[in-house]
C-alpha cells in the first residue's frame, strides 16, 4: 500500500541480496516477517532476525545484506510523515514528538515475542486493507489500524530501552567479541581462545551470544568466513586457496560448509558469476 501520507509494504527476497533503504522525509520501520539478515550499523554488520525491527528518521539510509540459505526472507516496511504523526496524535499522545525523541537517527529495536506477532499482524492488516477501499468505514478502521501499529512499536522500543539498559554491560562485552571474531576471522578462534582471551567462561559466552543473536559463536564464524571466501572467489582466486585465506582449517569442511549455505559448490557459485 502507497500513499503520500504513508507507506506499508510487503518485501520479499529470494536470492542473496544487498540492499539500501532510505526513508526519505519518512519515519520508516522495518520488521523482519521471516527469515534472518544483517544490517550495517557503524561500518559493520549486524544480524537481525524475526524479533527485530529496525528505525530510521528522515534522511536516514541502511544497508541490508541476506545471505539466501534455503529460506526467504521476508521485510514488513512503514513509512509515514512525520506530519501525519502528528493527525493522528492527540492531547494524550503526541507521536510525533515521541519518535523525534527516540535517542539515534537509525536503531535496531529487540523485540519480544508478543510484540513482534502483534505489529506483523497490525502491518499485514493494513496491507490487506489496501483491497477493500470500497468496505464500509473502510478509512476510519485504517486510521485506526495504523494508530495501533505506532504505538505499539514506540511501546516496543520504550520496553527494549529498559532491557538494554540492564544488559548494557553484557553488550559491552559482546561487542568486543564481535570486534575480535572480526579482526582474526582467519585465525584460532575457538572456544577456549575466546575463553582465554575474555576471561569469560565459554558457557557463559555461548549463552549470551546465542541470545544476543540468535545463533551459536560457530555458527556466526562459519558464515563470516564463507562470506570473506564469496569475496575471494568473485575476485578470481583459486578455488583450491580460498579456504586457506578464509580461515578454513581444510577443504572439505569448506566445501561442505559452502554448499550447505548457498546450496552450490564454490566451483558452481564461480561459473554462476561468468553466465
Amino acid at each position: 500500500m502507497e500513499r503520500k501520507e504513508f507507506n506499508v509494504q510487503q518485501i520479499s527476497f529470494t536470492k542473496t541480496t544487498n540492499r539500501s533503504f532510505s526513508s526519505g522525509k519518512y519515519y520508516q520501520i522495518i520488521l523482519i516477517g521471516k527469515g534472518e539478515c544483517y544490517f550495517e550499523f557503524d561500518e559493520k554488520p549486524v544480524y537481525c532476525n524475526t524479533e527485530t525491527a529496525i528505525f530510521l528518521k528522515p534522511g536516514q539510509k541502511i544497508a541490508m545484506n541476506y545471505h539466501f540459505n534455503k529460506y526467504p526472507l521476508e521485510l514488513l516496511s512503514i513509512q509515514i510523515l512525520p506530519e501525519y504523526l502528528q493527525e493522528l496524535s492527540d492531547e494524550t499522545c503526541d507521536l510525533e514528538k515521541n519518535f523525534s525523541f527516540i535517542p539515534v537517527p537509525k536503531a535496531m529495536i529487540h523485540l519480544d515475542t508478543r510484540d513482534t506477532t502483534l505489529l506483523k499482524n497490525v502491518t499485514k492488516t493494513i496491507i490487506v486493507l489496501s483491497r477493500t477501499e470500497n468496505d464500509f468505514g473502510y478509512q476510519l478502521y485504517e486510521k485506526s489500524m495504523l494508530s495501533i501499529l505506532l504505538i505499539l512499536f514506540l511501546r516496543s522500543c520504550i520496553a527494549s530501552d529498559h532491557v538494554m539498559l540492564s544488559r548494557n554491560r553484557k553488550n559491552l562485552v559482546m561487542d568486543d567479541i564481535f570486534r575480535y571474531i572480526r579482526e582474526h576471522l582467519t585465525e584460532d578462534l575457538s572456544l577456549e581462545t575466546l575463553e582465554e582471551h575474555f576471561y569469560v567462561s565459554r558457557y557463559h559466552l555461548c549463552r549470551e551470544f546465542k541470545k544476543l543473536t540468535g545463533q551459536t559463536i560457530h555458527s556466526y564464524i562459519v558464515k563470516s568466513r564463507l562470506d570473506l571466501c564469496k569475496k575471494y572467489i568473485e575476485a578470481g582466486k583459486p578455488i583450491k586457496e580460498v579456504y586457506a585465506l578464509g580461515g578454513f582449517g581444510g577443504y572439505n569442511h569448506f566445501f561442505r560448509a559452502f554448499k550447505k549455505e548457498y546450496g552450490m559448490t564454490p566451483k558452481e557459485y564461480y561459473e554462476s558469476l561468468t553466465e
